[in-house]
């Protein structure tokens, strides 16, 4: 009781207050870590699908399928993306555009009762490579 009420043990409250407080700030950095790499990580698996998308000229669900399994390869399913696209009917020059929608979910925070998440949203634009010849 004797350190609770003198000088001494203002300094150690405060001094664990302050852990705690740094441990959650350290938290929510790591979280912020990971979200930027699970970001980067969906970037460019969206950039490969959307390299395919260019070559030949629109999404088909091969590409979708090739999606799903660059995800699978990356760890991220929790993210639980959808992916759209310029159907496969565009001819050389015409505009490609691929939207990526993602959720990452908060995890350090779980044991505050909170339940965060934050939406991720890519988009990424290309031009079709191919003239597709009508006969």
């Amino acid at each position: 009781m004797r350190l609770l009420h003198g000088q001494s043990g203002e300094s150690l409250i405060s001094g664990l207050y302050m852990m705690f407080v740094l441990a959650i700030v350290l938290f929510v950095a790591v979280e912020v870590v990971s979200y930027g790499m699970s970001a980067w990580k969906l970037y460019s698996a969206a950039g490969e699908i959307m390299e395919m998308m260019k070559s030949q000229n629109g999404l088909d669900g091969v590409m979708v399928q090739r999606f799903r399994e660059l995800t699978a390869l990356l760890r991220l399913e929790d993210l639980h993306p959808r992916l759209e696209g310029t159907p496969k009917t565009v001819q050389r020059g015409d505009l490609l555009e691929l939207r990526v929608e993602g959720v990452y979910k908060i995890h350090s925070l779980k044991p505050f009762g909170q339940e965060l998440s934050i939406a991720m949203r890519l988009r990424l634009y290309g031009l079709a490579h191919l003239y597709q010849r009508s006969i």
